[in-house]
């Protein structure tokens, strides 16, 4: 028992001496260790919702009453904010130090769910890989959902591997708790950044191919067993497992919604989608069509000092916004313009209406180009993966670059990415280790492309990781460590087919 503790013990001390280490660091370079809490607009809104929670039991950015219903965040983060000012107070600094804490113990989740497919020296490796990935530490000192989402997503991994390598044969209750957890979970991912909306999709389609598998090894033993009730039983169980992942998701995420109903008349999650795939999304791929690639940071930066620099893509997408408004004063069609709405402030004119119109003028930015749409995509994905290769390779308009550590960076990002995909190339992975988190990376992969923010990239880090340190399917059995069996069903420790 000691033995199996030791890693754990030694992963905890180091972790604590990596991010003590990161304190120092943010101290040094700022004057103070919360010196980075507020870097981004977003942090100061999280922070304010967070505040105002403790306050006044409001979910608002108001800074006085009247406290105005927020719909543009979703809950996730702020609650999670609200939370540790409710037990340790409001102070940044407190709220920075929490999130070391937490990052300490994301490094420990990797770990816990690493081991169970590999020895405990190799998911020790990929544990220490994670703690020392760059933009994880950086991030950490930021009050952004990063840390937070990546603490869900390892949580939901680990409820995963609890409930789907016991191959959905066995009719225990624990085992519609597990799934109704891995529910909430995934719907809770959903509330603390909704770019996650894939991510309950790719975990129903993991689910659906277990059962389906299952459901059809159980009607094999009906021919062969004279157990039928209990087969028939069984077969009814698994599609109860797979109804509780869907219900208690659906709660969730159902309850944001009917919430943003009662506040706003609209059953969404946030009035953000539209705003994000028009002034976001959709103006990368006018830049890729028009060749401007080098000025995309220019032409979609909110920053002070750049706000009164000309924005032509964001300007364009305002002026089909306000044509599509002739009911309004012209005084309020001019409140439509990027500078009020890409932040998710909000003029006087219904925020989801607003968002609706945006989201149809970026589909027909995509629509009338769907190849420019394509290869943007594709190229994106790759830029997200690698990042910041990008900057070395391609440097931007407007942005200070170190391509020399540019280049250092996202070489280890490609590296990283290169064994993943060698990994695949050699059939390696089974569907048991590997299928979570190459689904989940996609899944949210797709969520973000065609942006390139390190801060989306996050969490997927941990999950290439580790397939990217998964032993080959003949050395899984000596690999792995002789008390974390793949299966509790009494099943070959072995794996079922290629991810």
């Amino acid at each position: 028992m000691r033995s199996r503790h030791r890693p754990v013990l030694a992963l905890s001390a180091v972790g604590i001496l990596v991010h003590t280490a990161v304190l120092l660091v943010a101290h040094w370079k700022t004057g103070t260790i919360d010196g980075y809490a507020f870097r981004s607009l977003d942090c100061g809104e999280y922070y304010t919702i967070a505040r105002n929670l403790v306050d006044h039991g409001a979910f608002s950015q108001s800074a006085e009453p009247p406290f105005l219903p927020d719909t543009w965040r979703t809950p996730g983060y702020p609650l999670f904010l609200a939370t540790v000012m409710l037990l340790f107070g409001k102070s940044p600094l407190t709220l920075v130090f929490v999130q070391q804490v937490l990052s300490v113990l994301n490094v420990l989740l990797v770990f816990r769910v690493a081991r169970g497919w590999m020895s405990d020296s190799r998911a020790a490796v990929a544990a220490l890989l994670f703690l020392l990935e760059p933009y994880h530490l950086f991030y950490s000192l930021w009050l952004l959902s990063t840390t937070w989402l990546v603490t869900l997503i390892l949580l939901t991994w680990v409820t995963w591997s609890t409930a789907i390598p016991s191959r959905l044969r066995t009719s225990r209750s624990g085992e519609l708790r597990r799934f109704a957890l891995l529910g909430g979970l995934c719907g809770f991912l959903v509330l603390t950044w909704p770019g996650a909306i894939l991510v309950p999709v790719a975990v129903f389609a993991g689910i659906g191919n277990e059962v389906r598998s299952s459901k059809f090894k159980v009607q094999r033993r009906i021919g062969r067993n004279a157990t039928f009730c209990s087969s028939i039983f069984e077969l009814r169980t698994l599609n109860f497992r797979s109804l509780s992942f869907i219900v208690v998701c659906f709660c969730v995420i159902g309850s944001w919604m009917i919430r943003n109903v009662q506040v706003a008349g609209r059953f969404a999650l946030s009035h953000q989608s539209g705003i994000v795939l028009a002034y976001f999304k959709a103006t990368e791929i006018v830049l890729w069509q028009a060749g401007r690639t080098a000025d995309r940071y220019l032409e979609t930066s909110l920053s002070g000092d750049r706000r009164d620099q000309p924005h032509p893509a964001w300007e364009a997408i305002d002026q089909r916004l306000q044509a599509r408004f002739p009911d309004l004063p012209a005084e309020r069609r001019a409140d439509l313009t990027w500078p009020n709405l890409a932040q998710g402030n909000r003029p006087e004119v219904e925020s989801f209406r607003i968002s609706s119109e945006l989201a149809s003028i970026a589909a027909e930015h995509l629509i009338e180009a769907p190849w420019s749409t394509l290869a943007c995509c594709l190229a994106r994905c790759g830029s997200i993966l690698t990042f910041p290769l990008d900057l070395a390779l391609w440097p931007p308009n407007g942005v200070e670059v170190n391509r020399l550590r540019s280049a250092a960076l996202g070489a280890l990002y490609l590296l990283l990415s290169v064994a993943v995909a060698v990994g695949l190339a050699r059939r390696r992975i089974g569907f048991e280790a590997g299928y979570f988190p190459l689904a989940c990376t996609m899944a949210l992969l797709l969520a973000t492309t065609p942006q390139t923010d390190p801060r989306f990239r996050v969490p997927m880090i941990p999950l290439l990781i580790v397939v990217a340190l998964l032993p080959g399917r003949r050395a899984t059995r000596e690999d792995r460590a002789p008390d974390h069996p793949a299966s509790t069903t009494g099943e070959p420790d072995t794996q079922e087919g290629p991810c």
